[in-house]
């Protein structure tokens, strides 16, 4: 009745049976009894969720990493001009070097 749930848990406030001489008192008990039922019930459902959340996080995160890495693979495979774009900077190159010739 004081409001203290913490003391009301460690008195056995959840393990609490009324018996059917009980009067209307009991019916704060109950509904104590409920309230902390519903809490601790979406306390497990933030949890949970939260896991969700979190694992969700850790397979994007490694499917990042993942694609980066195979981006990274690629690239360094890849030239870095076509081979056209290539052939006509070598020509440039050769005709450049032969007019720095005295």
């Amino acid at each position: 009745m004081a409001d203290d749930v913490d003391a009301a848990i460690e008195a056995g406030l959840m393990a609490f049976q009324p018996c059917d001489c009980a009067g209307d008192a009991v019916t704060a008990v109950l509904q104590a009894q409920q309230r902390l039922r519903t809490a601790w019930a979406a306390r497990a459902r933030y949890r949970q969720r939260q896991a969700r959340l979190a694992c969700r996080a850790a397979e994007r995160e490694a499917r990042r990493l993942k694609v980066s890495d195979v981006a990274s693979d690629i690239k360094v495979a890849r030239p870095a001009l076509p081979s056209g774009a290539a052939a006509i900077l070598a020509r440039a190159k050769a005709k450049a070097a032969e007019r720095m010739k005295p």
